[in-house]
């Protein structure tokens, strides 16, 4: 038999022995309590079901997202869930097949189908195949493509870190269902950590009063009647959670850990494996510029606005290559660029743009281990505005008519949300008490009205004479 045949039909076979038992560790704790699924979990367990009852379209599920923020615990959850129907359950993780075995899923397929006697075209149960971390196989789009296309009894799962290999690849164009897994909200972290869960419909009244109403008064009226809900949320919840959450809690894996330098060194890890292994495959950088980004990351940490030129200079390497590093490191979802009101967004604009972390998890694992060369007020306000532009980033991806800018003029507000032609300026801070940033933005945007989101404010405010109000962050984060 070939070696490298023999060595597959191996691995098959203990992936399968191994499944129940690798899938119980996400699928619980420590304690053996059964862990709360992720929003995003029912969303794809009904496209499972979907395919169980007969309709073929929902056959191909992508779950697409930053590198941490749990891709694999929904798979393993999704297959342990359905592990009871009668069927091939077969889990591959692309990087063990790659880098591991040497060789890719297309040999591996092909070997599933002798031990198990069929061909896919022929199967006399549903099959259904699992793959972690696709990119990994150059060649996975037209091997995935062809199984959907060899057999209706096959559901696909695939999960992938870099989501611009995902969505540009157009082998599964008009075949798979994309699903995206953000970082962890509030009441996801709470959920997952004490097994709390949210208050059903809270989340949408607060967003429609936010971010849909016609002026400030009525969203402050909205608001005003979720209160009583927010205060029984709140209950048994300390700032101490609070504080774990915005500093490194929004990453689902960093849950489960106690030890501050613990955590901040599992991050650091992740960072890295985004830089030498996600951005390494994706781009043609040289060793000696993949090795000058986590000192780029550290650099964005500190800075409230980017200039490539500067950072060009700064770090030596030419301004083409910055941009290069700066788009990777967006089609990893490690930084969100906002883009500066008044450009047409995506495109070449003379305003500087605005990075912010995807989660401030990653901003703060810098100041914790590096340090910072600023005030600890300023530091906390810039994890404040990485955790406000999490939200704002979640409420307009994918969304046709919603886009997020920021007023790049002095003393300009921190967000404009646009939604069609609909505008609202947004400022974020630790004690904000004056209107002043948000009234100039406001003016010249023609906003509808404006808000503050203050981690001080305990209370909601609502400034008639401004058409502003002010939203406690303990409010804004159950969305």
């Amino acid at each position: 038999m070939n070696t490298n045949i023999s060595k597959i039909k191996e691995y098959i076979n203990d992936q399968m022995a191994q499944a129940d038992f690798r899938a119980r560790a996400y699928v619980f704790d420590a304690q053996n309590n059964k862990r709360p699924n992720r929003n995003v979990f029912i969303k794809i367990q009904s496209h499972l079901e979907q395919f169980l009852e007969g309709n073929k379209a929902y056959r191909w599920v992508t779950l697409t997202g930053l590198r941490g923020a749990g891709k694999t615990t929904v798979m393993y959850q999704l297959y342990y869930a359905k592990k009871h129907i009668d069927g091939y359950f077969l889990i591959l993780s692309v990087d063990e097949i790659t880098q591991t075995l040497g060789s890719n899923i297309n040999e591996v397929i092909n070997t599933f189908e002798e031990i198990i006697g069929r061909s896919i075209t022929n199967l006399d149960k549903p099959l259904f195949l699992f793959l972690d971390e696709v990119q990994y196989d150059e060649k996975w789009g037209a091997v995935l493509k062809s199984i959907y296309d060899r057999s209706q009894n096959v559901f696909l799962f695939s999960t992938g870190s870099a989501a611009a290999l995902i969505n540009s690849n157009p082998d599964i164009a008009r075949r798979a269902i994309y699903e995206k897994i953000y970082p962890l909200s509030f009441t996801e972290f709470i959920k997952i950590k004490y097994n709390k869960f949210e208050i059903k419909d809270l989340d949408q009244e607060l967003s429609n009063a936010i971010f849909f109403s016609k002026d400030a008064q009525e969203a402050y009226n909205k608001i005003k009647n979720c209160e009583k809900k927010i205060d029984k949320y709140y209950l048994g919840i300390s700032h101490l959670d609070f504080e774990n959450y915005l500093h490194y809690g929004s990453l689902p894996f960093m849950i489960a850990l106690d030890n501050e330098a613990l955590v901040y060194d599992q991050i650091s890890k992740s960072l890295d494996r985004v830089i030498n292994k996600d951005i390494l495959q994706m781009r043609s950088l040289g060793s000696e510029i993949i090795s000058k980004i986590s000192a780029i990351l550290y650099a964005v940490a500190d800075m409230d606005v980017l200039n490539f030129t500067t950072m060009a200079e700064k770090f030596e390497i030419s301004r083409p290559k910055i941009t290069e590093i700066f788009s990777a490191l967006e089609q990893t979802e490690v930084l969100h660029r906002i883009y500066p009101q008044g450009s047409h967004f995506k495109q070449v604009t003379q305003k500087p743009s605005k990075y912010l972390f995807s989660s401030p998890a990653f901003r703060a694992m810098y100041y914790k281990t590096i340090g910072n060369t600023i005030n600890e007020q300023n530091v906390r306000g810039k994890l404040l505005e990485d955790l406000v532009g999490m939200y704002l980033y979640h409420l307009c991806d994918k969304k046709l008519f919603y886009s997020l800018t920021y007023d790049s003029a002095k003393g300009g507000a921190d967000f404009i949300f646009s939604g069609g032609e609909k505008r609202i300026v947004i400022e974020v801070g630790v004690n904000k008490k004056e209107y002043r940033q948000v009234i100039q933005t406001a003016e010249k945007v023609k906003a509808v009205y404006s808000i503050i989101i203050s981690d001080q404010t305990e209370e909601l405010e609502y400034s008639k004479e401004n058409n502003a109000l002010k939203i406690p962050l303990r409010y804004f984060i159950l969305l």
